[in-house]
């Protein structure tokens, strides 16, 4: 890294101590000297910055929604919020930090979140948008450009990935719309990469997509990104979409979950996918177990969640500890149970429509600038 002048501090010793400053800090120092400036920028010190924040302060951030059926129109109350602390006791509103075109939205966007970085998808206006709450940046994607007339063409809510390529260490969108083109009477397809190191789109090959068109994606709120791969259900749950960021290609994988009634979620354990059998109710047999993909390619069963079912309706996933899950009440509360003393532990969040949290994630603070090609992070620092 860059040589500073510190007076009596020790260059390695100063730059031990900003490691471990949050983004805001960091942010302010800017200023203190060009030094620091450019410091703060240098793609090795962005990325042990980020090391240091996945291990030290992850975030909670919830996203839902509730529609107000008082008011006429009907009008639907967006919030992105996150936990500043640990023991998940006080949270502020990301919302507030979005662009007009996002904050004002009467509708559902779609969240991505991987490595510090949001991705936003504004399905109606077919907006795509990457934003760094904790620098506070924002940029707007690119048109990707489609392979068809909007004129002609009806088409589906498009599914969207978002992630960090490992190999190319580089941040990418995979987005993916099927259509019917009721001039040519045809379904088709409209799949495309976008690469951040670029700002530009790839239109992917029919031959670079080797699966059917029967084959219907769940991209709502049931996706991962982890180690380079992103993954959704697909056929409901029996089969499982992931794609490669680094190879940029698609794997089908046989689910555990057999049932198709939609019920499943894919999270992240112990930096793997895994596969919960999420929800809850008196009139269901629910197994409520957890299977994870081991290297082998194959899931193996690694534990067996027990909840009380008059209280909880869906797992979101652990939360810091092993021992302690999220879930949405059956009146539409987030709470932590804690496995061990079978204790819930609210959180000060609750919907008036049950079923509206879309979205549980967890986060943490990042440098990258998201306006800056050239300062990438890199993988080995």
């Amino acid at each position: 890294m860059e040589m500073m002048s510190n007076g009596d501090w020790a260059e390695d010793t100063l730059i031990e101590i900003l490691l471990k400053l949050p983004v805001k800090s960091i942010v302010r120092f800017k200023s203190v000297a060009k030094a620091w400036n450019h410091l703060f920028q240098n793609p090795n010190f962005v990325s042990q910055h980020h090391g240091v924040s996945k291990k030290k302060s992850k975030h909670l951030v919830v996203y839902n929604m509730d529609i107000l059926v008082s008011r006429t129109p009907k009008h639907k109350d967006i919030s992105i919020r996150s936990f500043v602390d640990e023991a998940l006791v006080s949270y502020h509103d990301l919302g507030q930090q979005l662009p007009p075109h996002f904050a004002a939205m009467n509708d559902y966007f779609d969240i991505c979140i991987d490595n510090g970085l949001f991705c936003l998808f504004d399905s109606h206006n077919s907006v795509l948008a990457l934003w760094n709450p904790a620098t506070r940046e924002f940029r707007n994607l690119p048109e990707c450009n489609l392979s068809f007339s909007r004129k002609t063409c009806s088409y589906l809510t498009p599914n969207l990935g978002f992630g960090l390529d490992p190999c190319s260490n580089d941040y990418k969108v995979i987005y993916m719309r099927h259509y019917v083109d009721f001039d040519k009477n045809l379904t088709g397809r409209h799949y495309a990469i976008y690469k951040m190191s670029t700002d530009s789109w790839r239109v992917l090959k029919e031959e670079e997509v080797p699966f059917s068109l029967d084959l219907v994606i769940r991209g709502d709120i049931s996706k991962a990104c982890v180690n380079g791969v992103y993954y959704w259900f697909a056929n409901w749950q029996s089969k499982v979409l992931a794609f490669h960021l680094g190879s940029e290609a698609f794997e089908l994988i046989e689910s555990p979950l057999s049932e198709q009634n939609g019920s499943g979620e894919l999270l992240i354990l112990h930096d793997r996918i895994s596969v919960w059998d999420a929800q809850f109710g008196i009139d269901r047999k629910r197994s409520n177990e957890v299977w994870m993909l081991n290297n082998e390619g194959q899931w193996t069963k690694v534990l067996k969640i027990e909840l009380p079912v008059l209280q909880a309706k869906w797992m979101f996933g652990f939360w810091k500890v092993y021992s302690k899950v999220l879930v949405e009440s059956v009146w539409g509360e987030l709470l932590v149970y804690d496995l061990e003393s079978h204790e819930f532990k609210k959180l000060g969040i609750q919907t008036k429509n049950p079923g509206y949290i879309f979205q549980v994630f967890t986060y943490e603070e990042s440098l990258f600038s998201i306006n800056n090609k050239v300062s990438r992070p890199m993988s080995k620092p």
